[in-house]
């Protein structure tokens, strides 16, 4: 039988649901960095157009600075965190500490398949999910953070 697959023979694709998140500065605690959720490691490269000196045919298209998307991180709420703390400081004192965060896919063993570094985050945003007395879900809070890049680490 031939193999049409365009994986290597053995290789299992990672999923997504095994991963961590870990802030510098807040150390080891596993319940600061276990969150269900991320979002936003985004990165798009805008063009901006330019008309050629006298050909009306076409047009150049430059690249712009890349724009990243903001990071979004839910988890079950939590009291008296450090995290709380730092979300509170910058979005009630307007006192801002940016922290880096790492990212990590995880594989079966526990071991990291791939992880990326997210430099100088803030908070931008807080949110509670919603309160019904006719639902049994967990209380969700869902931290928004703007930054100033992320880069896929070395392994």
């Amino acid at each position: 039988m031939i193999n049409n697959s365009f994986f290597k023979p053995g290789y299992t694709p990672p999923s997504a649901f095994y991963f961590n998140v870990k802030f510098t500065g807040f150390g080891s605690d596993k319940m600061e960095s276990s969150f269900q959720e991320v979002s936003g490691l985004k990165v798009t490269l805008g063009t901006e157009p330019k008309k050629e000196g006298g050909d009306n045919r076409y047009m150049l298209h430059l690249p712009t600075p890349p724009k990243f998307e903001n990071l979004v991180l839910k988890r079950c709420l939590l009291y008296n965190s450090k995290l709380e703390k730092w979300c509170r400081d910058a979005l009630e004192d307007f006192k801002f500490d940016p922290k880096d965060i790492q990212v990590a896919l995880l594989g079966a063993n526990g071991g990291t398949l791939a992880s990326w570094t997210v430099v100088k985050a803030y908070p931008i945003a807080w949110e509670l999910s919603t309160l019904n007395s006719t639902s049994n879900q967990l209380a969700i809070e869902t931290l928004t953070l703007k930054y100033r890049l992320f880069k896929k680490d070395k392994k």
